[in-house]
C-alpha cells in the first residue's frame, strides 16, 4: 500500500502515539487527493480525522463542488474502558463507524459525530454482542447521555 500512495517510511513499526499519528497523516494525505475526508480508528487510541479544514475541525459534511482545500487532522482520544468493563473488543470499531455516519447522516457537526462514535464504541465493548443490541440513536446522542468528560481533540496540519 505505501508504493501505491507514494509515500516513503521507514519500515519499522510507531513506538508511540505520536509517531503513529504522524505515519496516519503521511499516509492520509495522497488519499485525500481523491476522498473528501478519511477516518483512522487506532483501537485505544482513538480516531484520526483527516480531512478538508473547517473552523478548525475536519468537514466531514460532503460537498458538490471541488474545491482548493487546506487539508488537516484531528486526533480524539478513546473513552476510558476500564478491563473490567469490557466484555468484547469484537465490533466496536464498527459501532464506531455506524454512529459517526448517522451523526454525518443527521447534519450533527463533527465534534458531536465523533463524540457519536466514541459512545457507541464504549457501549460495544461493554457489551457480550459485537454490535450491543441497546444502540440507539438516544444512546450515542452526547446530548442525552450522563455528564461525560470530552477530551480535547489534538490539531495537526497536513502539509
Amino acid at each position: 500500500m505505501v508504493a501505491k500512495v507514494g509515500v516513503d517510511l521507514v519500515p519499522v513499526l510507531p513506538r508511540s502515539l505520536d509517531e503513529t499519528l504522524m505515519v496516519a497523516v503521511a499516509l492520509s494525505r495522497p488519499l485525500l487527493e481523491n476522498l473528501h475526508c478519511l477516518v483512522v480508528t487506532l483501537g485505544p487510541d482513538g480516531v484520526l480525522l483527516c480531512g478538508e479544514h473547517n473552523a478548525g475541525s475536519v468537514n466531514l459534511q460532503p460537498r458538490k463542488q471541488k474545491i482548493k482545500r487546506q487539508l488537516c487532522a484531528l486526533h480524539y482520544p478513546a473513552l476510558t474502558v476500564t478491563p473490567e468493563e469490557t466484555m468484547n473488543v469484537s465490533g466496536a470499531g464498527d459501532s464506531f463507524a455506524g454512529a459517526l455516519m448517522a451523526g454525518i447522516l443527521h447534519g450533527r457537526d463533527t465534534d458531536c459525530c465523533v463524540r457519536m462514535g466514541l459512545l457507541a464504541a464504549r457501549i460495544s465493548l461493554a457489551s457480550p454482542h459485537p454490535i450491543s443490541p441497546i444502540l440507539t440513536l438516544d444512546s450515542v446522542d452526547p446530548n442525552k447521555v450522563q455528564a461525560q468528560k470530552w477530551p480535547t481533540p489534538r490539531f495537526i496540519w497536513v502539509d
